[in-house]
């Protein structure tokens, strides 16, 4: 079975204190522009819900766009409209340093490093993220805590710290980010896949 990028992330968020926030909202008055920006970056789209005046919108009626970070009311099919003076009230869950889209590009990034220190596996991100290798034999649930750790440290090296049944690690401030990473694939002796976290799913 193969490891989504999804499950990884979930595990970086873990790991650089980046969990998800609930308590996002912005509130506007409407006057004339029909588009909205949101007052926190990386918000989880499906957790929009727009307010007209204390009624909820159907999600239907309105669009976000990521880029611009705006939602859009559009009333496509509702029939309803806005009226200058109109209270809007957007509310959604955010997470205050990274994307699902910029984690994934780090963790696509980072897996070259199994590849410098010689690992067994050569891993690869597919077209729908997931995370494989080229011989096939695809990464186990231990491979993909791993690869949330390195990536981790690469984001964040003075802020990691770990602790399982059989293993502990701790970033140290006087270490860079590449020495970090020597010191965790040798102690876990990578070369030889040898890995002793806790059996469980990431």
């Amino acid at each position: 079975m193969s490891i989504t990028t999804s499950s990884i992330i979930t595990t970086i968020r873990g790991l650089i204190d980046d969990l998800l926030q609930t308590d996002g909202a912005s509130g506007f008055q409407y006057d004339s522009d029909n588009s909205f920006k949101l007052g926190k970056e990386h918000v989880v789209a499906a957790s929009i819900l727009v307010y007209q005046n204390g009624t909820l919108i159907p999600a239907t009626e309105y669009a976000y766009n990521a880029d611009t970070n705006k939602v859009t009311i559009t009333f496509v099919s509702s029939g309803y409209s806005l009226t200058k003076g109109d209270a809007i009230l957007i509310t959604f869950n955010y997470y205050e340093r990274f994307s699902d889209s910029e984690l994934t590009s780090y963790i696509k990034s980072n897996l070259a490093e199994f590849t410098r220190r010689s690992y067994k596996k050569t891993f690869y991100m597919s077209s729908s993220d997931e995370v494989l290798t080229l011989n096939g034999e695809n990464p186990t649930f231990k491979e993909g805590y791993l690869i949330a750790l390195v990536t981790a440290i690469k984001i964040d090296p003075k802020n990691i710290k770990i602790s399982t049944r059989d293993f502990t690690f701790t970033a140290e401030e006087n270490k860079t980010p590449s020495e970090q990473l020597d010191d965790l694939f040798m102690r876990f002796d990578l070369t030889l896949g040898i890995l002793d976290f806790l059996d469980e799913e990431l």
